[in-house]
């Protein structure tokens, strides 16, 4: 079945327009929220979300607030701040998952940013375990050449001038993501300009995370052509989640029989067989469910 549309309402009671793609009833072993990276449209995870389903989990699949669907005609008078998505958006598509489950096993699915902010969730515990894709700090010199480069270019010219031109920065001009209201992009630029990234920030205005206390089962997929979540960084934002029972992996392209994966290649269809059947055959385990 195609996704279907449904709506998320955030703990602050801002809603969110989000699509569920429904497990057939007879073959249902629980739920799945996608969480996806910054400027990605919840529709680039669909077949994702499609396949999640056929192998028996309802799966959520959601723009954060002031991006995509949830962002707001006028960009410019978007007040919201990046950590605003882990802080109440997410929390939000986790309770709604569970609600929808009826008791079923829930777990996420983080791509990038979605897989950061687990550490933000105070509600993370509903969850039984959790996937971590391309996920890593995003610090500027970490990541590889010439992509680095064009990261130095993004935060230090392109950035600031769009935003005092406009208030938001737009998509184009190198820049292929979403648009990005004003507060995401300043707080994301200040945590991919130092190598601490938020750590900073934990403690003071984001000092209720709960990095720390997350146990449960977590898995990494990193790829060695990812320009961004290079093993350094990947390395980097693991610590953050010092009691997580982590498994770790990694895939080249030539392993998988292609040519690029990248940052975001894992979500394409042509990996259904190589790179998704693994992961979600790991979901299986961690809900107790037979293949």
């Amino acid at each position: 079945m195609a996704p279907q549309p449904a709506a998320l309402r955030a703990t602050d009671g801002r809603m969110l327009p989000a699509h569920w793609s429904p497990a057939a009833q007879e073959t249902r072993r629980g739920a799945v929220v996608i969480n996806g990276a910054t400027a990605f449209p919840q529709t680039f995870y669909f077949k994702f979300a499609q396949y999640v389903a056929e192998r028996g989990y309802d799966a959520l699949i959601y723009d954060y607030r002031g991006m995509g669907l949830s962002a707001p005609k006028d960009l410019f008078r978007e007040t919201a701040l990046m950590s605003d998505w882990g802080l109440l958006d997410m929390p939000a598509a986790l309770d709604a998952a569970v609600a929808r489950a009826g008791g079923l096993p829930v777990l996420t699915v983080g791509h990038s940013i979605g897989g950061q902010f687990l550490g933000l969730k105070r509600n993370h515990a509903l969850a039984r375990a959790h996937v971590q894709v391309a996920t890593s700090v995003g610090y500027w010199r970490w990541e590889h050449a010439p992509f680095r480069y064009l990261a130095w270019w993004f935060w230090r010219v392109h950035g600031p001038v769009l935003l005092a031109i406009k208030g938001y920065v737009p998509s184009g001009g190198g820049w292929a993501g979403l648009a990005l209201p004003r507060g995401v992009y300043e707080e994301w630029r200040r945590w991919c300009l130092r190598p601490q990234h938020f750590g900073p920030d934990l403690d003071t205005y984001l000092s209720a995370n709960v990095f720390g206390e997350i146990r449960a089962p977590v898995l990494t997929v990193g790829f060695t052509d990812d320009p961004i979540a290079t093993r350094r960084a990947v390395e980097a934002i693991n610590r953050f989640f010092p009691n997580a029972r982590r498994e770790s992996r990694w895939y080249s392209p030539q392993e998988i029989g292609t040519r690029r994966i990248g940052h975001e290649g894992f979500f394409l269809a042509r990996h259904r067989d190589s790179l998704w059947k693994p992961v979600v055959d790991w979901i299986d385990a961690q809900a107790g469910a037979t293949a």
